[in-house]
């Protein structure tokens, strides 16, 4: 049977820049000229005699057809790509965007556990703060903070994120010998970026008035506030999961155990398309076995999360 298909580096540039709503994103990711990508869209255009997109003094915008057009378009190249992935044997090639301090002290620290299952897939992290771009971005997936999350992707939370201050055994001697939560006015707050959501939240969860939760020093990743607070700096706010080899060391301590938030989840997002790449889903199985049996082997994380589920 004889297909009547327009050219594919057509259907290719519309899909491209249909994704991007841009042909100067197109281009640049096709590694060609603006102009290219314009003629292509000619092209196609002329060979299905409809218009595909209109210009709006606010960009560019996708006609009914287009709309129609870019779903199917895209399906067919995720598949193409998927079988060419099987073909070259790169199917069992992770590549994963990861915040930075969950990849130091949560996902490293057990890698070697993932390799020795499937040594056959290969991992590759990349660390970086903000949120992955899955159209500008060739990753399967990333792992990323309830407060980075994007619509429209498929998600799976792995670990939630419960907090308490963390400070070094010198700095606690330091309070008064009975000492409350407000008594940590006293000490340097040390958190991540420019604001501070998680003291913010514990102050208001355990009803202190005195911290002023948004001053104090700021550090580019939770690690290092967690390392300053380990050396003396001052006190931060550690995520439970993540500090239990500090504390068993006795390098971080807790002055209130008993008071600890649940201010966020990692998840484990993929676009719709890589959701079930095998490797993906023997890598998110990993993750959330790993999530379990930190909570299971950790009695303080283990009735928090009893306590959380019972009240959902």
């Amino acid at each position: 049977m004889h297909r009547q298909l327009p050219p594919l580096n057509a259907l290719k540039a519309f899909e491209v820049a249909a994704r991007h709503l841009s042909f100067t994103e197109a281009a640049e990711e096709l590694h060609v000229t603006q102009g290219a990508i314009s003629r292509q869209i000619k092209t196609l255009e002329a060979h299905f005699q409809i218009q595909l997109f209109e210009r709006h003094h606010r960009g560019l915008h996708l006609t009914e057809s287009g709309q129609k057009l870019l779903p199917v378009l895209s399906d067919v190249f995720d598949r193409i790509q998927g079988v060419s992935e099987d073909l070259t044997g790169h199917s069992q090639d992770l590549t994963i965007k990861v915040l930075p301090s969950f990849a130091v002290r949560w996902l490293i620290p057990r890698l070697a556990k993932f390799q020795e299952m499937e040594p056959d897939i290969n991992v590759r992290l990349t660390t970086a703060w903000h949120t992955v771009d899955f159209d500008k971005e060739n990753y399967d997936a990333g792992i990323l903070h309830s407060h980075h999350m994007s619509p429209g992707l498929h998600n799976t939370v792995i670990t939630n994120e419960w907090m308490t201050p963390v400070c070094s055994p010198e700095l606690l001697h330091k309070l008064p010998t009975h000492y409350v939560p407000n008594d940590l006015k006293y000490l340097t707050l040390l958190f991540c970026g420019s604001g501070c959501q998680e003291w913010g939240q514990w102050c208001n969860d355990v009803g202190t008035t005195e911290i002023n939760s948004n001053v104090g020093q700021s550090f580019d990743t939770t690690d290092s506030a967690l390392q300053a607070a380990a050396s003396g700096f001052g006190i931060a706010m550690g995520d439970i999961s993540m500090i239990d080899a500090d504390l068993k060391s006795g390098r971080l301590r807790m002055p209130f155990p008993e008071h600890t938030s649940l201010v966020g989840h990692y998840h484990l997002v993929s676009p719709k398309n890589k959701a079930n790449k095998p490797a993906l889903k023997k890598f998110r199985k990993w993750l959330l076995f790993e999530s379990a049996e930190i909570t299971a082997r950790n009695p303080m994380l283990k009735e928090l999360e009893e306590r959380h589920a019972d009240q959902s």
